[in-house]
């Protein structure tokens, strides 16, 4: 009995050879069926030679469809492979080489076996035209993804990929607009502008408004004044390469309003990423640039299409001509993710220019959950694909075998993988994660002495690979700890506040007259905070962790609770307050806000008793939380790190003996500032809430 036969009975046979109705989970050998199968010819020893463009190919993959084994040609380009026999399907051996799609032949019943490669063209072909990806319900024939694929098309269709490039909040950040306003008095009463544009998805000209900061405005000084930028600007900022890398023609640099089909309705789709040929991580982020695709530029059949399949995955014994498949390790790699998921820049306005002195290379960090992931405890092991691409332990093979078994297991259907070896393509993120994939969770303690409650909390990142908040910089984590005796909520006296990132209407430093708010109302709150003079000495990436920036460098001012007090009246432009306002050194105007108690509240909770997790980025004019084509710094960066956690400390004037202490963990995917600006509606996410 040869080496690989007796590996391949302690796998325990989890392909389930031999079921004569359907392939089975799992199936089991002992020691008196390994001798039955020995001698009924279960295993054949077979020898493969593979060639490459007609010479021997050594260092070339040799697998069996349905056999979790694998062989590698020795420099002669020859593999000697142990078949099983009992495989349920067809018997087919399959040779697996980067440069060539994966081919091979049926096992014969004697003498040897010779595979045939031929190197693919490493021509990239514009005249290629992506794929459509299809729907569950629209999945009539080949030419869509779905018509096979069902699972892995009905995990993406509801994912943040699939939605990437017709975004509203990514196409009103782009072109400058505020697509909720959608009649012209809607966009006039909010200072917007009614101009004639461009549709996004179709480039049809039609009226928009036109309103606050945007990539074509902002880096195309002669547009956007008097007119808007969707026809006329020159500089894209490179949005297009990772949110609509499906555009069809020339890869990178293209316009986003030049999404069109399948590039604007579904985004980061299966042609895209299963076209992604190899990873250049010294290149700039998107297609075009770190993201290598490889479109076909052989001559294809009528029944295959104008031209030659030619598709990348992680999979060496995909054998079915209509893939024309290629093994890429990439695939089950963070490597792919990084793609996109990884970003830094120059100042990208005309207006600013990075600090070197900060910033030596010139260049800020914008999204790097790659970058964080590369220095978590997680890598290199346990990679993105394991928890935003979790097995799907009902789906048999990425062909949705499950469904299909009866119609051809093996080359037209493929073969049953191993359990946990096909993945969901859901790519949940912090727009559709549930507590479990949220990574926090909060420590709660809570002590009154002296008619004083003293609340401690550590907020912590419990299991997330990267910071939390990762991502756009725009995002937020933000904690917000309230007290009550009964209903009555008790006031907060001290500890730590939430910083300006948590949300206001307008703020004010002691200088400053506080009885005089423009746009104030009754009702309106103003919170109250004292600035120590000291700055919060957390650990963070690069500069913010590394030792090179000094406390105060790393930007974040502590903050302590002083008062609130609420308007109660306001005549001739001066408000009255109750109780009186106290003193301090900074005033948040906000409005009321309940605890959040579900998914989608929105408050202004800057200077209310909590905390705050932001990457902070900074504009030439010294706005805070700015979109990144507008950054020029980045104030600070307090997220938190992976398996990390940050004490604060609240105090309330208590009112009973045991009062009840309620704590969330909020993300907030945007300022508040900017979303009533653009009318996007609240998206907060309660990542973690403790009652105690």
């Amino acid at each position: 009995m040869t080496r690989e036969a007796l590996l391949l009975l302690t796998c325990g046979l989890l392909l389930g050879c031999g079921d004569t109705v359907g392939p089975p989970a799992d199936a089991s050998v002992d020691a008196a069926d390994a001798s039955d199968a020995l001698d009924t010819g279960r295993f054949q020893e077979l020898v493969v030679d593979v060639t490459l463009d007609g010479v021997p190919s050594p260092a070339t993959k040799v697998v069996q469809g349905g056999n979790p084994l694998e062989w590698t040609t020795d420099e002669k380009g020859r593999a000697v492979i142990t078949v099983d026999r009992s495989v349920t399907g067809d018997l087919f051996v399959m040779a697996s080489h980067p440069d060539a799609r994966i081919h091979g032949n049926f096992v014969p019943d004697k003498g040897g076996l010779t595979i045939p490669l031929t190197r693919f063209s490493r021509t990239d072909n514009p005249a290629y035209v992506f794929q459509d990806p299809g729907e569950p319900t629209r999945r009539g024939d080949s030419s869509q993804c779905a018509h096979c694929h069902v699972s892995a098309v009905t995990s993406w269709i509801g994912s943040a990929h699939r939605t990437s490039a017709k975004n509203p909040i990514v196409q009103d950040l782009y072109s400058g607009t505020a697509t909720a306003f959608a009649t012209k008095a809607a966009c006039e009463a909010t200072g917007g502008r009614w101009w004639s544009g461009t549709t996004p998805g179709t480039g049809t000209p039609a009226d928009r408004c036109y309103l606050g900061d945007g990539v074509l405005p902002a880096l195309d000084g002669a547009c956007g004044k008097t007119a808007p930028c969707d026809t006329v600007a020159t500089k894209f900022g490179a949005c297009a390469d990772c949110h609509a890398p499906g555009i069809d023609g020339k890869l990178g640099g293209r316009s986003l309003l030049e999404a069109r089909g399948h590039a604007y309705e579904y985004g980061v789709h299966c042609d895209v990423c299963h076209r992604t040929e190899s990873i250049d991580l010294a290149a700039p982020a998107g297609v075009g640039g770190r993201l290598r695709l490889l479109r076909p530029s052989e001559k294809g059949s009528p029944a295959l299409g104008p031209f030659a399949p030619l598709t990348f995955g992680p999979w060496p014994d995909v054998i079915n001509p209509r893939m024309g498949s290629v093994q890429r390790d990439h695939f089950d790699s963070a490597d792919l993710c990084a793609g996109c998921h990884e970003h830094t820049q120059p100042a990208l306005v005309a207006a600013g220019t990075v600090p070197t002195t900060r910033w030596p290379d010139g260049r800020l960090p914008v999204h790097t959950t790659y970058g964080e992931w590369k220095a978590s405890p997680m890598s290199p092991s346990v990679s993105c694909q394991v928890c935003h691409m979790p097995a799907d332990s009902l789906v048999w093979n990425g062909a949705d075998l499950q469904l299909f078994w009866d119609g051809g297991i093996g080359v037209v259907g493929g073969w049953r993988r191993l359990p946990g070896h096909v993945r969901l393509h859901a790519f949940d993120g912090p727009r559709t994660i549930g507590a479990a994939l949220a990574g926090t969770s909060l420590a709660v303690t809570k002590e009154v002495v002296a008619g004083k409650l003293t609340v401690k909390v550590k907020s912590k990142n419990t299991s997330a690979g990267h910071a939390i908040p990762t991502g756009d910089p725009l995002r937020a984590l933000i904690l917000v700890v309230e007290a009550r005796c009964g209903t009555t909520p008790l006031v907060a006296t001290g500890g730590d506040a939430v910083p300006d990132f948590g949300g206001f209407l307008a703020q004010k430093p002691s200088s400053d007259d506080w009885t005089r708010w423009t746009g104030a109302k009754v009702g309106d709150l103003v919170r109250v905070v004292r600035r120590t003079g000291k700055f919060q000495d957390y650990a963070g990436y690069g500069p913010f962790g590394d030792g090179t920036f000094s406390t105060a460098d790393k930007g974040l001012p502590v903050e302590e609770v002083v008062g609130t007090s609420k308007i109660v009246s306001v005549t001739a432009g001066v408000a009255t307050f109750d109780p009186p306002l106290p003193k301090g050194d900074l005033a948040y105007r906000v409005e009321p806000t309940a605890f959040p108690a579900k998914d989608g509240v929105a408050g202004s909770w800057a200077g209310a008793s909590g905390f705050a997790f932001a990457r902070v980025m900074v504009g030439p004019d010294g706005r805070r939380m700015v979109p990144h084509f507008l950054a020029v710094d980045v104030a600070s960066d307090n997220r938190l790190l992976p398996f990390t956690e940050w004490p604060t400390t609240h105090e309330f004037a208590a009112t009973c003996t045991d009062p009840v202490v309620r704590v969330a963990l909020v993300h907030r995917p945007y300022p508040l500032d900017l979303a009533r600006e653009r009318g996007w509606a609240p998206r907060d996410l309660v990542f973690s809430d403790v009652t105690k």
